[in-house]
């Protein structure tokens, strides 16, 4: 009753400062989006294989660097440079001017992947020797191209029980764990049961999902390629407005835990406390697609959906963590 008491106190304080929880949870900015190294010591040259590298983190997506609607930037990629240096080792540092080439994207029709990503929590399996070594370090120059932010974690780690392995746990367990150690999504790697030589990779992500077989440049591309799918899928849907009551709210840990998780949402770009009593709290948002995609997104933090009231308010129960 102490603790319940305590929220009822404090939570119009809260609501007065409820937007110092709106920042994304679970994303990570990717850093380095505009500038690349490459092979060639020629400035024009480089500076367009530079923009091929670039335009692909930029969108996305491995076809940005074939589209023919970007070919003009490619062809004028010394008109974007904003530095370009040779390095040591025989190679050319290019950094590309960020509004320039966003205006020029924005030109061409196309859109970028927006740079506050999903951080992906990729658990490695036990593989021994230095092929663990090789892997991480395949994994992170394959993220590094595609633009995709990635945590390397071990099987064995201390933070990952078997109920949260991909072959124990459910998905919403496996995104769970990875939402535990500040992830969006969990891209999990085990060996094929028909080939232990060859990986298996599981995407678990609220909006998205795959599986995949084949080493680290396969992986981090199918992981890519969805999550960049389903990102443009959220922004094409229109955007609703829903009511939403939250069961479970007892205290301020659990006010700060739902605010965040549901302000950190894929989709959801608005987010205002409407009210608050016993142990339900009420949100307005705005969000792109439905009831059902809403549900989907918040699963994974607990968050469960339970229908719709009669005046089509949204119901959620909010079951606390350990």
């Amino acid at each position: 009753m102490h603790r319940a008491r305590e929220f009822h106190l404090f939570w119009p304080l809260l609501v007065l400062v409820a937007g110092a929880w709106m920042s994304p949870a679970h994303a990570a900015a990717v850093p380095s989006l505009f500038a690349a190294v490459v092979p060639d010591t020629d400035p024009q040259r480089a500076a367009q294989l530079a923009m091929r590298e670039v335009l692909v983190r930029l969108m996305g997506t491995r076809e940005a660097a074939e589209d023919p609607a970007l070919a003009g930037v490619i062809d004028d990629a010394k008109r974007y440079v904003q530095l370009e240096r040779g390095t040591t080792r025989g190679a050319t540092q290019v950094s590309f001017d960020a509004p320039a080439l966003r205006a020029a994207i924005a030109a061409a029709g196309r859109s970028l992947w927006d740079p506050d990503r999903p951080l992906v929590w990729v658990v490695l399996p036990a593989l021994g020797g230095s092929a663990t070594d090789e892997l991480r370090t395949q994994l992170n120059a394959a993220a590094q191209l595609r633009g995709l932010p990635i945590a390397l974690v071990s099987a064995d780690n201390p933070g990952i029980t078997g109920a949260d392995s991909a072959a124990a746990g459910s998905a919403a367990a496996v995104l769970a764990a990875a939402r535990r150690a500040g992830a969006g999504a969990a891209l999990l790697a085990q060996s094929s049961p028909s080939d232990p030589q060859v990986l298996q990779w599981t995407l678990v992500a609220p909006i998205a999902e795959g599986h995949w077989l084949g080493g680290a440049t396969a992986a981090i591309d199918g992981a890519t390629d969805a999550l960049v799918r389903a990102s443009r899928e959220i922004d094409s849907a229109p955007v609703t407005e829903f009511d939403c009551r939250i069961a479970g709210v007892v205290d301020l840990p659990g006010f700060a835990a739902v605010l965040a998780s549901v302000s950190a949402a894929p989709g959801v770009s608005e987010v205002i406390v409407k009210s608050a009593s016993a142990d339900q709290l009420t949100l307005h948002l705005k969000a792109r697609g439905g009831a059902a995609s809403l549900a989907r997104v918040l699963s994974g933090d607990r968050l469960r959906a339970a229908g719709a009231s009669g005046d089509g308010t949204l119901q959620y129960r909010y079951q606390p963590g350990s």
